[in-house]
């Protein structure tokens, strides 16, 4: 080593532990590079904990519609009948826009009357949701515009306005006012059901519970008999009010005014299920109940593809699926043909809207849990997506009772495959390619016997037709040479 020549070697402990850097002091520009790879080297430090810190609550948080979703209405994205509330803002995302300023006022009403009715003061009410109003900030993304401008009073009441229109909106239509129940319900159609179901459109669970406590409103049964406008020709129970309801599978009742929550029995145990909001629950209601072991089985991931019309011509039927949880996807054998069982769907254009924010609300959260990708939702609308590449793939559909819904054709096969561009690929969708494939490679025989069938049926069924006067012509001419 040269006499002029030294090494320097500098360790920063608060930025890259047990990491040297090593640089010659001969060198002009070593400091310089020196602190350059400190600095980018302190920059990835910070903002990896940063992300991390953020993500350890990524299921808790309401989260902006996913730009990688924001093409599937086709429009710009940025303020897709998907996304943006049509009639009601609820939380801060959307807050302030004019063409919802209508209902600010429903929601001074609806406050009114929930106070009033649970004998308590508004203060009280009010304080009790100031009590929680900072940790439900901390459920938004505080750099967002729409939050960040927002003062801790303004937000306080934004929670209380917005909590007291959600639970008086459940409120049974015979027990509410009767200007709430006009402008809500009545004046609206089914806007409101649409806009609260809404990723962007949400406001934190702890709010709504806090509330809770002032009002008798079952929250879960409301949002279980929402979620029963996806499934067509299940069994309705009479509840005791004489409303009609399915069945809820958790036992959960609102007693006392206070909400409690239902047993996660898909995860084993009785585990007490919280969600993060609305939302979360209608998904929860949809799917919590899958077996663990569906959703945690990990196929191997296929290309493959094959429209409805082209499962029937091997010999596998799209079938309603009998589960009484959602996004059923799976080859069945039986017979001689096959079924691909397919939970029947409702779809209209609210439905429509609250899958495609189920399938956001995955994509926000993916990775929250290691068991399971969480993409349960999507993996069912990639499947449907798969299959309809025709009008004539969505008639097969109807035809089988798997999709059922005021859309025409024209409209469900757009629906679909605006969807299928965007979606991510979960685990159940390749559960279900796996089992058309195995399909396809263990029935070969049986296949090309279908085919063939299938193909030249009307010929078949006119060869059988024409055999069969022929043979009655041949026995009446027998019996008269006799």
């Amino acid at each position: 080593m040269d006499a002029d020549t030294r090494t320097i070697i500098l360790i920063d402990d608060d930025v890259a532990p047990g990491r040297a850097v090593r640089v010659n002091d001969d060198d002009d520009d070593a400091v310089p590079a020196l602190q350059e790879i400190l600095a980018i080297d302190e920059r990835m430090a910070r903002t990896t904990r940063k992300l991390e810190a953020e993500f350890a609550y990524v299921d808790t948080k309401i989260h902006r519609f996913p730009r990688g979703l924001r093409g599937i209405d086709g429009g710009d994205g940025d303020g897709g009948r998907y996304i943006a509330p049509s009639v009601v803002a609820i939380g801060p995302y959307h807050h302030g826009a004019a063409r919802l300023q209508d209902m600010e006022e429903v929601k001074l009403a609806a406050a009114y009357h929930l106070c009033r009715s649970s004998g308590h003061s508004t203060a009280k009410v009010y304080e009790r949701v100031r009590s929680v109003a900072g940790a439900a900030r901390g459920c938004y993304a505080a750099a967002d515009p729409s939050v960040e401008g927002v003062g801790e009073a303004d937000f306080t009441a934004m929670m209380f306005l917005d909590g007291c229109f959600l639970l008086q909106y459940m409120v049974d239509g015979e027990d509410a006012a009767p200007v709430l129940r006009n402008r809500m319900t009545l004046s609206t159609g089914p806007s409101i059901q649409k806009d609260i179901f809404l990723l962007e459109n949400q406001i934190p669970w702890l709010v709504l519970e806090v509330l809770a406590e002032f009002i008798s409103v079952d929250v879960h049964r409301f949002v279980h008999d929402m979620g029963a406008k996806f499934l067509p020709g299940k069994a309705m129970a009479k509840s005791e009010n004489g409303r009609r309801r399915l069945p809820w599978p958790w036992g959960c009742t609102c007693t006392g005014g206070r909400a409690t929550k239902p047993a996660d029995r898909s995860r084993g145990g009785e585990q007490q299920y919280k969600p993060a909001h609305l939302l979360g629950l209608l998904r929860f209601t949809q799917v919590g109940s899958m077996p663990e072991d569906m959703v945690k089985y990990k196929a191997f991931p296929l290309s493959l593809s094959s429209s409805a019309v082209e499962l029937a011509e091997i010999g596998v039927v799209p079938t309603p699926s009998t589960e009484q949880w959602f996004g059923d996807a799976r080859v069945r054998r039986c017979g001689l043909a096959g079924e691909l069982l397919l939970s029947p769907v409702f779809l209209s254009e609210v439905t429509a809207c609250w899958l495609v924010n189920m399938a956001a609300l995955e994509a926000s959260t993916a990775g929250a849990s290691r068991d399971s990708d969480g993409f349960v939702v999507s993996s069912y609308l990639s499947v449907l997506a798969m299959l309809v590449d025709r009008k004539e793939d969505v008639h097969e559909l109807r035809r089988r009772r798997v999709l059922h819904g005021a859309l025409s054709n024209k409209q469900a096969l757009g629906f679909f495959k605006g969807l299928g561009q965007h979606l991510r690929f979960g685990g159940r969708y390749f559960a279900a390619l796996e089992g058309i494939d195995s399909y396809k490679r263990h029935r070969s025989l049986r296949i090309a016997a279908h085919k063939f069938v299938y193909n030249n049926y009307r010929f078949i069924a006119a060869f059988l037709s024409v055999t069969g006067v022929l043979i009655g012509i041949f026995k009446t001419l027998l019996s008269l040479k006799r």
